[in-house]
């Protein structure tokens, strides 16, 4: 079996924009390190991987806004010439991307530009992400659509737009587009209030569901969701907590996922061998029999729910995920079949 390794590497604070679910609560470039810095972690990184038997690294590049950031194509072209490196994508709110394009397409990494968007419609986008930037964004992504994936944040003001997410994405005629859920962090800690609730979750996969023919029961563990529609096909993200995956931020700090700012070591000071070992250490430490709630009692396989959201809605990495579906279950397998 294929060993891989993959993370978002957040290069930057710095942001054109102000989003109001924003996970960051700073958006200035103090805590970016220096080219140099970066290099060493990576040659440290691949350097620990393949030791430890992975085969490649796959790298999602983001910030901030990483289209802005001076650091940008620097650490492209070192990713470049890395063999080892299998994929590089770049996560982006797409305001600079029109002028960047020419650019990027020189790398050849580089699969998929990730463009984040809050709905359908301008006024839907646009009461988040800021008046304009949804015509912007349309504007600029429009005559490179087969390399872009939109990215939508779902939340209790977004998700009954769901078909006409989908509409959009197939009009625009780019790749797919990603499904992810709100965590309250950073500056999005102001919405709490619109982080889905279970009913409302459960309506996202009912229309998921039936755009692809597949079982409700199917989808359940899904954290997170691909839509191909090139291949007319739907990839499902389970929680990949452990040593397949992680966070690193500007200053080095690495975390278990992006949503879950618990820090597992320092990119600065640890040894990349050091960290890997506490991303496993972290995953194997949260085990069943210490979540509480349904999550204490949960019927799927290998699941440990959300365990960002339990910590953003709670303060307890252990509480239950309140968007589990446990308590029904059953119902919804009956009505599946």
């Amino acid at each position: 079996m294929v060993k891989d390794f993959s993370f978002q590497w957040h290069i930057t604070d710095l942001c054109n924009l102000r989003c109001r679910h924003c996970y960051q609560d700073r958006f200035d470039k103090e805590r970016e390190l220096p080219v140099e810095d970066c290099e060493r972690i990576i040659s440290d990184m691949v350097t620990s991987l393949e030791v430890s038997g992975y085969e490649s690294l796959s790298i999602n590049i983001t910030g901030g806004e990483p289209l802005i950031s001076p650091l940008l194509y620097p650490i492209l072209d070192l990713l470049e010439r890395i063999d080892f490196i299998k994929e590089l994508n770049i996560i982006t709110n797409g305001l600079a991307l029109k002028s960047s394009y020419p650019i990027l397409k020189g790398y050849k990494k580089l699969k998929y530009i990730k463009v984040s968007l809050e709905g359908s419609t301008e006024e839907m986008n646009d009461s988040i992400r800021g008046k304009g930037s949804f015509k912007r964004v349309i504007e600029n992504i429009k005559d490179f659509t087969d390399d872009v994936i939109l990215m939508f944040t779902l939340t209790s003001y977004n998700y009954r737009e769901l078909n006409d997410m989908y509409n959009l994405a197939d009009f625009l005629n780019v790749r797919g587009f990603i499904l992810e859920r709100f965590i309250p962090l950073g500056t999005g800690r102001g919405m709490a209030d619109k982080v889905l609730k279970l009913d409302e979750w459960l309506y996202v996969l009912n229309i998921i569901s039936d755009w692809l023919d597949i079982s409700l029961e199917y989808l359940i563990p899904y954290k997170a969701f691909f839509i191909d529609l090139k291949e007319n096909n739907i990839l499902g993200a389970l929680c990949n907590l452990g040593d397949e995956s992680m966070c690193l931020m500007p200053d080095g700090i690495v975390y278990p996922c992006r949503r879950l700012p618990v820090p597992a070591g320092d990119l600065k000071i640890d040894s990349f061998d050091r960290v890997l070992r506490e991303l496993k250490f972290f995953k194997e430490k949260i085990n069943r029999s210490i979540l509480k709630g349904k999550c204490g009692h949960c019927q799927l396989d290998d699941c440990i729910g959300c365990r960002a959201l339990a910590y953003a809605t709670s303060g307890d990495i252990y509480s239950e995920d309140k968007q589990c579906p446990k308590d029904r279950y059953g119902r919804i397998t009956l009505e599946s079949k």
